[in-house]
């Protein structure tokens, strides 16, 4: 089951600036907040490229993200508390009229339930900013017992010649059932180290085109 934490990857696009690489989270009225930031050896025009191909395949076919974005990131072997809740994509569209991608999948809680065919619909905005930079805004459209809202923003931002800190921000709330199931400490287990797998693809990507490119 490599298809897992697929919504997590959906609120990973998010983040405000640190000055160095860094991640971390904080919980009050029952929203989950996390940040990170890895700073990253390429142009702005190389991640961007990245994001771009971030974004199409997440559209088009998720499963490529497996090989590069989510890499490493799915059931970890010999260590159950990582894999606490896991998610077994078994559809992804596209709708080009609303701009919105739908995902069917199994939320699998191990030895207690798995809860058959959840749909989740989300959006993606990308934004060009004045600095250079660029905002991606996800929205995840989905409420019931198991998740509540959950949305996030992620930024390449320039600061350097060939140099980019890559950022993000998610906001989580859960609903009644996973916010009960869900402690700081299986959030910690479950998400927060995902996150910062993803944030390192991203900028192992990013600096594997810039080396290959000569940028």
């Amino acid at each position: 089951m490599k298809r897992i934490l697929l919504i997590l990857f959906t609120c990973l696009f998010v983040f405000n600036l640190f000055g160095r690489d860094s991640i971390s989270t904080r919980y009050a009225d029952g929203e989950f907040v996390s940040y990170c930031s890895v700073e990253t050896n390429a142009s702005l025009a190389v991640a961007d490229e990245v994001v771009d191909d971030l974004i199409d395949q997440f559209r088009g076919n998720p499963e490529q993200l497996f090989e590069w974005a989510f890499k490493g990131l799915g059931k970890q072997t010999g260590d159950d508390s990582k894999n606490e809740v896991l998610l077994d994509l078994k559809l992804a569209t596209f709708d080009k009229m609303t701009g919105k991608s739908h995902l069917l999948t199994d939320i699998v809680v191990p030895g207690f339930r798995t809860y058959k065919d959840v749909s989740i619909d989300s959006r993606v905005t990308k934004t060009k900013l004045k600095n250079g930079g660029t905002r991606v805004f996800v929205d995840i459209f989905y409420s019931n017992l198991l998740l509540k809202k959950a949305y996030g923003t992620f930024f390449v931002t320039p600061i350097a010649d060939n140099k980019v800190m890559l950022s993000m921000r998610i906001h989580v709330r859960f609903g009644w059932f996973f916010n009960i199931f869900i402690t700081q400490r299986r959030y910690r287990n479950v998400v927060e180290w995902r996150m910062q797998g993803f944030m390192n693809n991203m900028r192992d990507e990013s600096e594997r085109r810039a080396k290959f490119n000569g940028k």
